[in-house]
Order: C-alpha cells, then sequence, then structure tokens
C-alpha cells in the first residue's frame, strides 16, 4: 500500500485474506532533519488500523536521498522493529 491509499478501505476490504504491505513514505528521509518521532508516529497510524484484522509487512522503498544521512536509514530500521515488536503482543 502506498502512503496515499485509504487504508481504512483497504483494512476493510483485506482484512485477514492478504498480507498488507504496507510502504512508508520516503519522504522522512529528504526532510531538512531526521525526525524519528514523525517515522514512528506513521508506523504507528498504520499499525494502529490494521491490528488484529490485517497480517502486514513494512517494506521502505524508492530512497532517493537521505541527505548524506544514511544513519537514519538504520535508525528508522531500528524503529520499524521495534514498533512492529510492540503491536505483535
Amino acid at each position: 500500500m502506498s502512503p496515499w491509499n485509504d487504508f481504512d478501505r483497504a483494512v476493510r476490504d483485506i482484512g485477514g485474506d492478504y498480507v498488507f504491505s504496507f510502504k512508508p513514505s520516503p519522504a522522512v528521509f529528504a526532510e531538512e532533519s531526521w525526525r524519528p518521532q514523525r517515522a514512528r508516529a506513521d508506523l504507528e497510524r498504520v499499525l494502529d488500523k490494521t491490528r488484529g484484522v490485517c497480517h502486514v509487512e513494512i517494506i521502505m522503498k524508492d530512497i532517493s536521498t537521505v541527505r548524506y544521512r544514511p544513519q537514519a536509514l538504520w535508525e528508522w530500521a531500528r524503529l520499524a522493529v521495534e514498533v512492529a515488536r510492540e503491536y505483535t503482543r
């Protein structure tokens, strides 16, 4: 699912029959400064909607820049795992 999809409709239509493949916007890496709280909020927003309804995978793709901060990629990956673990409890 692209970040521009109607997530409420997608969750309703997909249910538990398919995997909800969430592809967050890579724009979080192109901003003036790295804001991990924004990245976390984006992940939590989708996982809130899908919790208990859909099987979810998270794929960050289409990254064109990290503004000379590759460490933001590693931090995002750690953050995504952390958030996913919180939502599997």
